[in-house]
C-alpha cells in the first residue's frame, strides 16, 4: 500500500484521534455482510459504494456508529459508506485486506447474474443514477483539475497576466482542454467496464469518433457529402460529447456477448475486435452519433425553455433542491446534461445555477462549529466546513452535520434557491467544467460572472444567520436523529 495504515485525523486538546485504516477497513467489511456478500467495491472522493448480493445482511445501524463512518446510504443500487476525504485510504486496504475486487473489473456479467432476479430489479431511476456515477466518478479528478486551469487561463487572460497569441498559453490550454477534447474516449473506459465490454476496444471506437479527419469533416467550411457504402451519414461533433459514446458502449456490450456465443473461444480474440470495430464504428456514425446527439440537444433545449419562462423560479428549484439531489445521488444525471451542454452549445447554463451551494453547505457547517460548545460536533463540522470550503467536497458536511440535524439542511436549501434564483435571473453561464470553492473565487469571477459572485456572498450571509439563530442548538445533539427537528 502506498498509504500509511494509521493516520493522525487532528486534534482537540491535546487528545489525538488517530485512524487505523486497516482496522477500519475489517469493521467495514464484516458489517456490510462480509467478503462473500460483495459483488464489488468502487470509490468516489467520499464514499465506499458497495455492491451487495443481499442489503440486508448489513448491519446499517452498527455502521453508522462505527468512529470513521459519517454516514450510510443506500441509493443507486449501491450501499454507500461515507468515510470522507480518507476514503481512498480504506478504499486501499479492503482491497489489499480481501479478495474483493474493484468495480472497474471487467465484472459486469457477474454483477447482472447476481440482480437480476425479481426481489433484486432496481428501479429505472435508481439504475439510471448507479451507471452515471459509475462513468463519471472514475476520472472525476483529472476532469476538475483540468476545468480549474481552464478557469485560471481565463483569469490569467482577462487581467492581462498571459497572452493567448504566446505557446505558453497553448501549451496550458492544451493541458486543460485535453481531456475535453478527448472526453469520449474517458467515458468509453469507463462505460466499457461499467457494461461488462472490452474497455480497450471500447476507446478505440471513442478514437475513432474525435479521429482528424472525422473531426475536419464536420467542421469543413465548403461540407463534402459523406458517406459509407452509399448510405449517407449525417455528420456531428463527438468531440466533448457525452451520450453517443456511452450508448455505444451499452450496444458494445450486448453484441459482444452474441458473438461470444457463436465464435469459437480459440480465435475469439482475433475476431472480436475485428467485428467491434468494422461494425460498431459505421453504427455509430450513422445512426447512434447522430439520433443521442439529437436527443441531448431536445432535453437541452426543454431545460432552456423552462428557465426562459421564469429563470428566477427555475434557478430557485434548482439549486434548492441541489443538496437533496447529492443526498440520493440525482445529482450524477444533472451534472452529466451540464457536461452535453458544454460540448453541444459551447456553454452551460444549468449548473451555475448551483454556483453557491457548495459555499452554502460550507458556511452552514461553519456556523454550526461556532456556535455548538460540544467537542463531539466540533470534531466533526470543523474538518468537513473546511473541506466543502476548500476541496469543494460536501459529502462529509451534508451526512456528517446537516442531515443528522436536520434543521441546517432545511436552512440550506432555502439560502441555494435565494441564491438559484440571482443566477437564473442574471443568466450566469459558463464555458468550462471547473471546481468551486474558496481558492477558485478569482476564475468564477472571470468564468462565471459578477453576479455568480453576488449569489455566493448572498448565499454565505443569508446561510449563516438563517442556521445560527434557527438551525442549530447544542440540544438537538442530546436526542435521537429522528426527533431532532
Amino acid at each position: 500500500m502506498k498509504h500509511p495504515a494509521v493516520k493522525i485525523l487532528g486534534h482537540c486538546d491535546d487528545i489525538h484521534f488517530p485512524v487505523d485504516y486497516n482496522a477500519l477497513a475489517k469493521t467495514v467489511v464484516e458489517l456490510v455482510g462480509g467478503e462473500e456478500n460483495v459483488i464489488s467495491l468502487a470509490h468516489c472522493m467520499t464514499r465506499l459504494r458497495f455492491k451487495l448480493k443481499d442489503e440486508s445482511k448489513a448491519n446499517t445501524e452498527k455502521l453508522n456508529s462505527t468512529p470513521g463512518v459519517i454516514q450510510v446510504m443506500q441509493a443507486g443500487g449501491q450501499y454507500q459508506v461515507v468515510i470522507g476525504t480518507d476514503v481512498t485510504d480504506v478504499y486501499d486496504a479492503i482491497l489489499a485486506g480481501t479478495k474483493i475486487k474493484a468495480a472497474s473489473s471487467e465484472q459486469a456479467p457477474v454483477q447482472e447474474t447476481e440482480s437480476d432476479t425479481p426481489e433484486k430489479k432496481e428501479s429505472m431511476v435508481a439504475t439510471l443514477i448507479d451507471i452515471v456515477s459509475s462513468i463519471f466518478t472514475p476520472f472525476l479528478g483529472a476532469f476538475t483539475g483540468a476545468g480549474l486551469l481552464k478557469g485560471f487561463l481565463v483569469l490569467f487572460v482577462t487581467l492581462g497576466l498571459l497572452d493567448k497569441s504566446t505557446t505558453t498559453y497553448t501549451i496550458l490550454n492544451a493541458a486543460g482542454d485535453g481531456v475535453f477534447y478527448f472526453l469520449p474516449i474517458f467515458l468509453a473506459y469507463c462505460a466499457g467496464n461499467k457494461f461488462g465490454a472490452k474497455p480497450f476496444i471500447s476507446m478505440a471506437i471513442a478514437a475513432a469518433l474525435v479521429y482528424p479527419n472525422i473531426t475536419a469533416l464536420f467542421s469543413a467550411t465548403d461540407p463534402i457529402p459523406v458517406e459509407f457504402l452509399g448510405i449517407p451519414v449525417k455528420m456531428v461533433s463527438y468531440t466533448s460529447s457525452v451520450l453517443p459514446i456511452i450508448v455505444v458502449c451499452f450496444v458494445q456490450a450486448k453484441f459482444e456477448k452474441l458473438i461470444n456465443r457463436v465464435i469459437p473461444q480459440i480465435v475469439r480474440n482475433i475476431f472480436l475486435p475485428v467485428l467491434d470495430l468494422l461494425i460498431l464504428v459505421p453504427l455509430t456514425f450513422i445512426v447512434i452519433g447522430p439520433i443521442t446527439t439529437a436527443a441531448a440537444n431536445g432535453i437541452s433545449v426543454a431545460i432552456q425553455s423552462l428557465l426562459r419562462l421564469c429563470p428566477p423560479l427555475g434557478g430557485a428549484l434548482m439549486a434548492g433542491l441541489w443538496p437533496v439531489m447529492i443526498l440520493f445521488g440525482i445529482h450524477w444525471a444533472i451534472m452529466s446534461i451540464g457536461f452535453a451542454n458544454l460540448g453541444i452549445l459551447g456553454y452551460d447554463y444549468l449548473l451555475p445555477l448551483t454556483v453557491s451551494c457548495n459555499f452554502s453547505i460550507a458556511i452552514a457547517t461553519l456556523a454550526v462549529f461556532l456556535k455548538s460548545k460540544k467537542k463531539n460536533v466540533k470534531q466533526v463540522a470543523g474538518p468537513a466546513s473546511i473541506t466543502a470550503l476548500i476541496g469543494g467536497v460536501t459529502e462529509p458536511a451534508i451526512y456528517g452535520i446537516l442531515l443528522k440535524y436536520k434543521k441546517p439542511l432545511i436552512m440550506v436549501c432555502i439560502a441555494n434557491a435565494v441564491g438559484g434564483a440571482i443566477c437564473g435571473a442574471f443568466n450566469v453561464t459558463r464555458n468550462v467544467q471547473m471546481s468551486v470553492n474558496l481558492l477558485t473565487l478569482p476564475a468564477i469571477w472571470a468564468v462565471y460572472g459578477p453576479w455568480a459572485i453576488v449569489a455566493i456572498a448572498v448565499v454565505c450571509v443569508l446561510v449563516f444567520a438563517l442556521v445560527w439563530l434557527f438551525g442549530y442548538k447544542d440540544e438537538m445533539d442530546n436526542v435521537p436523529e429522528k426527533e431532532s427537528k
